[in-house]
């Protein structure tokens, strides 16, 4: 059946919306052509008349219940409630706003009529049949389906794609996590309080007074009581008295907004003309602007940028312990990293690269929403002592009790998995054909669940990964865990999946002296106990009819097993009359073993991974413990062939889908571990790799201990070429080598050792490194900087900067081809030039003492290259 007119506007509608370089080209012009935007222009030649209109969010989240058309209840809102939109993303909520306004308005007044009288139910008194209340319609997507069950609110997208803009409701809400709805307020009538800065009045006095602008009431002036040749046009729902002026003839009126003697207004309380009052947006005029106004010019260039570069790069930051915690708050700290590396992009990048790519930062909250049985039974043996003390632990530490157990550690991967799909698709429906890259960012625990899931993209299904830490190791002599994880099935060809289920409900065997469950002892609510620990050994959802089993099918299990156990002494039995005793010996030996390694398996946990929706191309692991998870489950990272490398036979391989990974730390971080003596021995006494300062080198410290072991490593190096000079001269005076003909000696052919090889598969590069280190502060203790090491990772400068470094580490710093905007830079560059030292590097003179600095030689290098020429 073909697509019926309707479903084909809404679908273009949505395409519309979305944060396309198409679209965002396409938006200038169509708001100039819009009829709907010519009767917002200037009709006159008036200083107070205007056609720029901008739209602002209200700092302060909204209630729940609250309705926009009930804020601001001032008549005009104050400087630091609301902050301006960027001039492109006012652009793209004005073009939106102008294809619907009629609709719009109509539902915006029957909002502000409902508010008037008092709210008679919902927020929103309009029926919900309207259209425009209806989500816009997104792409048909069958890998979708699992993550979306209902329908998503989609609106004009603002600051980079992360927020979206509802008209109808005047939302502003964020698209990549649950948060708060933001006023959206349209600027178009301003008032001017005190001061140089002009403030957006509500929109209801806005829509009354262009009302009266259109009808040009000015030229019905009359004497008003106070003695002003002036028309007043009333307002109506609002303030009592309160009113506006208009005086002067087409080219120079002016309007001003007052309230009679016996009125109460929150703005106006003063005799005379008023608060003075224009049509348009007009910039501040205060020579010292405020630190709110200079942080939102800067929040504007912000998204001004982000609304002209396209995204290329999408990182999804995997939070670790401690969300649960009251303050804690993923959200926060990805902003502040996400501002972090915008600036330091500024100063360490250069316009080619900025305009090139752009990085989108997106939290991955899997904690927020996973709710686990065990954490109610938690609370209720939670000693009343020390009692802030036991809720920090239990909404810390307990995180990694609960991964490391065979019960929960099903729920988090799949809490993980579903949330960085749901986020992939939620980019996708905003961003069509995106063919750019993602990497994963994972902090403290996050950065194990994130590794683990990358292991886990070919083989799905896999043993519980700390459950042979329980079992006896006698017990994997026959059958190593490796073998397990390569299978997800027994010698017999069973599923383990059956098996498992079979032993939940209890019909397994050799479980100790558990007793065997009859349909008389378990009743239905004993089932449903059982269902979370079935679902949380990587079980889809169990069938009810395995639950509802009863003595006949108790009986017809057994009788299988004795089919089975009868065929096997039969085959053993014509195998000893072929080959005699001996064989039969071996014969019963081995099978004795492998049922004992065969009933091992069937109570092994199981989980089910999720097959990602994208392909990861880094994965940072931040503060992570993951060496010490892989060092207690006995793991390497390799391809399965490092047995020998190892001189273990009992080590599980396993290696992560992704090209590049990365392990970032601070020296003093209690919770961090290296990675790379996991990966090749050569590395157990090799240092880490010492991440650069971000103004530039080493510190000194650093610098001065890096240079005291190379002068101490260097006389070292002298010493043994002196002893070996000095055992040769003594050979030649001692005739030994007399006659002896000397040949050139051939360089030898040193081969790599298995690490090395899987070093270079991790990091891409033969001489690449896993490993990195942050530098220390030069005067503060260890145990100082042990306290907040582990969580400033999300604001410290130098990680930062690391991880935008490599993230434009694959774009040149200049094109290769000068282009337009190249040429134009370095014209305007010459006219101004003077020299190849900038004066404000003479200024920096109160930084850090360095042993090198990057930023100062690329600036030098930069304006010799121009001076010199081509």
């Amino acid at each position: 059946m073909g697509e019926t007119d309707g479903d084909k506007e809404e679908k273009s509608s949505a395409d519309l919306l979305k944060n396309t370089a198409s679209n965002i080209m396409r938006l200038a012009d169509e708001i100039h052509q819009c009829e709907g935007r010519k009767k917002y222009l200037a009709h006159t030649k008036s200083p107070s008349d205007g056609g720029d209109v901008r739209w602002y969010f209200r700092k302060v989240p909204m209630e729940k219940n609250e309705v926009a058309a009930a804020v601001p209840r001032a008549e005009t809102v104050e400087k630091s409630e609301y902050f301006r939109f960027g001039m492109r993303d006012s652009l793209a909520i004005e073009a939106s706003f102008l294809q619907q306004e009629e609709k719009l308005l109509s539902i915006w007044w029957k909002e502000y009529a409902e508010c008037s009288d008092g709210p008679k139910g919902s927020p929103a008194s309009v029926s919900k049949s309207d259209p425009l209340l209806k989500p816009f319609p997104l792409e048909d997507s069958k890998a979708a389906e699992p993550y979306f069950n209902e329908e998503e609110r989609v609106g004009v997208p603002v600051k980079g794609g992360l927020y979206e803009v509802d008209l109808v409701r005047r939302h502003c809400f964020p698209v990549y996590w649950d948060g708060d709805n933001r006023r959206v307020l349209r600027g178009h009538w301003f008032a001017r309080k005190g001061g140089l800065d002009w403030l957006p009045l509500r929109e209801d006095i806005s829509e009354q007074l262009e009302f009266a602008y259109h009808s040009k009431v000015w030229r019905r002036r009359t004497f008003q009581p106070s003695g002003l040749f002036a028309a007043r046009v009333d307002m109506q729902g609002s303030s009592p008295g309160l009113h506006g002026l208009f005086t002067g003839e087409d080219d120079t009126w002016e309007a001003w907004l007052n309230v009679d003697a016996s009125g109460i207004s929150s703005i106006v309380k003063f005799g005379g003309k008023g608060v003075k009052l224009r049509r348009g947006y007009a910039p501040s005029k205060s020579p010292k602007p405020t630190q709110d106004e200079l942080r939102q010019q800067k929040e504007e260039e912000m998204d001004d940028y982000c609304s002209q570069v396209p995204v290329r790069h999408l990182v999804f930051m995997v939070h670790g312990i401690g969300q649960r915690l009251e303050k804690a708050n993923l959200v926060d700290d990805v902003g502040i990293f996400r501002h972090i590396t915008a600036s330091l992009a500024e100063q360490h990048l250069t316009s080619y690269q900025r305009r090139t790519q752009r990085i989108l930062f997106i939290p991955c909250q899997w904690r927020k929403s996973l709710k686990l049985s065990g954490e109610s039974a938690v609370e209720k043996c939670t000693l009343p002592g020390v009692r802030g003390l036991r809720v920090t632990l239990s909404a810390t530490v307990h995180d990694v009790l609960y991964y490391m157990s065979p019960i929960y550690c099903q729920d988090i991967i799949d809490s993980v998995s579903n949330q960085l799909n749901k986020l992939y698709l939620k980019f996708l429906k905003r961003n069509p054909g995106y063919d750019g890259k993602v990497s994963l960012y994972g902090h403290s625990l996050g950065s194990v669940l994130s590794y683990d899931i990358l292991c886990h993209q070919e083989t799905l299904t896999s043993p519980f990964p700390m459950e042979w830490i329980y079992k006896d190791k006698i017990k994997y002599e026959s059958c190593t865990p490796n073998d397990m994880k390569s299978s997800g099935y027994d010698s017999r060809g069973k599923n383990f999946n059956d098996i498992v289920t079979l032993d939940q409900v209890g019909l397994g065997v050799d479980r100790g002296q558990r007793e065997t469950v009859s349909g008389e002892e378990d009743g239905p609510d004993d089932c449903k106990k059982i269902d979370g620990e079935v679902l949380a050994c990587g079980l889809d959802q169990p069938d009810e009819d395995v639950f509802r089993h009863d003595e006949n099918t108790t009986v017809n299990s057994l009788r299988d097993e004795i089919d089975r156990l009868n065929a096997r002494i039969n085959e053993l039995e014509s195998k000893k009359a072929e080959g005699g005793q001996a064989v039969e010996n071996e014969s019963v030996s081995k099978d004795s073993s492998c049922h004992q390694n065969e009933t091992l398996k069937s109570y092994t946990p199981l989980i089910k991974y999720t097959k990602l929706e994208f392909k990861v191309d880094t994965f940072f692991a931040v503060g992570s413990p993951l060496g010490v998870f892989l060092s207690l489950r006995n793991v390497r990272i390799g391809i399965g062939k490092g047995k020998d490398y190892w001189d273990n036979e009992n080590i599980i391989e396993e290696m992560p889908s992704c090209r590049q990974m990365f392990n970032i730390f601070h020296p003093f971080d209690p919770v961090a571990y290296r990675v790379e003596p996991l990966v090749c021995r050569d590395y157990f006494n090799t240092r880490p790799v010492i991440i650069p300062y971000h103004k530039g080198g080493k510190r000194l410290h650093i610098g001065f201990q890096e240079f005291v072991e190379d002068v101490a490593s260097s006389s070292h190096g002298v010493l043994e070429r002196m002893s070996s000079v000095k055992g040769k001269m003594l050979a030649l005076l001692d005739g030994d080598v007399v006659g002896e003909e000397t040949t050139p000696e051939e360089p030898e052919v040193v081969e790599r050792s298995y690490g090395s090889i899987m070093l270079e598969t991790l990091t891409g590069s033969e001489d690449g490194r896993i490993d990195h280190v942050l530098q220390d502060k030069t005067f503060q203790h260890q145990y100082i900087s042990a306290v907040g090491a582990h969580t400033n990772y999300w604001k410290d400068l130098d990680t930062a900067l690391f991880v935008l470094k490599h993230l434009y580490r694959d774009i040149p710093e200049e094109p290769e081809a000068p282009d337009e905007f190249m040429e134009n830079e370095s014209n305007d560059g010459n006219s101004d030039w003077n020299g190849w030292y900038d004066t404000e590097e003479l200024a920096e003179e109160d930084l850090p003492l360095t042993f090198s600095n990057i930023k100062s030689v690329k600036r030098f290098t930069r304006r010799a290259k121009s001076f010199i020429g081509p």
